[in-house]
This record gives structure tokens, sequence and C-alpha cells, in this order.
């Protein structure tokens, strides 16, 4: 009866520790574009519009965007046959996500077939959401323009 109490109590142990390293992780760690990357190494966000590119420094408005970009899903594979989707970009061409270390993940715009809005990253194309544009947007007040 000790032995199974014993392990009864270092099961219930381990299964906190688990536990609690996930929530830890998943609360000090964003996945963008199949990547995990840690939040305190988030830097800034490049965009690029037809008229000028953007860099946005606010810390707050960078998470909100990666938060929104980590929502997105992955549609298809870019191929050769398939890129570009068609030749009409959005008013945004590209979204940018940097870090400290000097790592930068992102991609360009697209129109897809069914009047939506997809990004190309990590060889894939990704849903994009009106809530990212109107964050884009938004952060747009904020930003330096870059030359």
């Amino acid at each position: 009866m000790k032995n199974k109490t014993k392990t009864a109590i270092s099961l219930i142990i381990l299964v906190t520790i688990v536990l609690i390293g996930f929530i830890y992780y998943s609360r000090t760690h964003i996945s963008i574009w199949g990547f995990n990357i840690s939040k305190n190494e988030l830097k800034d966000v490049l965009m690029d519009t037809r008229d000028n590119n953007y860099i946005i420094t606010n810390p707050q408005l960078v998470l909100e965007l990666t938060q929104e970009v980590s929502k997105m899903k992955k549609l298809y594979k870019v191929e050769p046959s398939n890129f570009p989707p068609e030749k009409t970009l959005t008013s945004y061409r590209s979204l940018m996500i940097q870090t400290k270390n000097n790592y930068t993940y992102g991609g360009s715009f697209w129109k897809d077939g069914n009047n939506g809005i997809m990004l190309d990253s990590n060889g894939y194309y990704w849903s994009v959401s009106s809530e990212l544009f109107k964050i884009m947007d938004k952060s747009l007040k904020e930003a330096q323009k870059l030359n």
C-alpha cells in the first residue's frame, strides 16, 4: 500500500511540474508561421505599403500584432505552380516581425481567388484576418517611416 501511495504522489508531482512548465511556456512564447518565439525576444514589426515602409517599435503594438499573426491558419504550400497566386497585392505589401537576436519572420500579402487575403511565409500561404489589418492600420499612427 505504501508503494502505491508513493507512486501516486510521484505521478501527481510529475503531472503538476509538466503542467506548470506548459503554462509558463505558453505565456512566455508565441507561435507564428510555424516558429516558436520568446515574447521577450520580440523587437519590432516592419510593414511595407504601396507608398512607404514603416517600423513599429512600441512593445505593446508589436505584441498585439504578433498575437494576431499567431492566429493565422496554414492554407497550403507555396509551389512554383501557384506563386504568385495573383499579381495583385493588397494595400499592404509585406509584414515582417524582427527579434532582438536579429531573426526576421514574415512574408508578402496576396489576394486569393476567393476575395480573401493570405500571406506567404515559411513555405506556406497563411490566412489573414480583417482584425490584423485593423491592428496594422492603428499601428501606422505610431509607426516611423523608413527611407
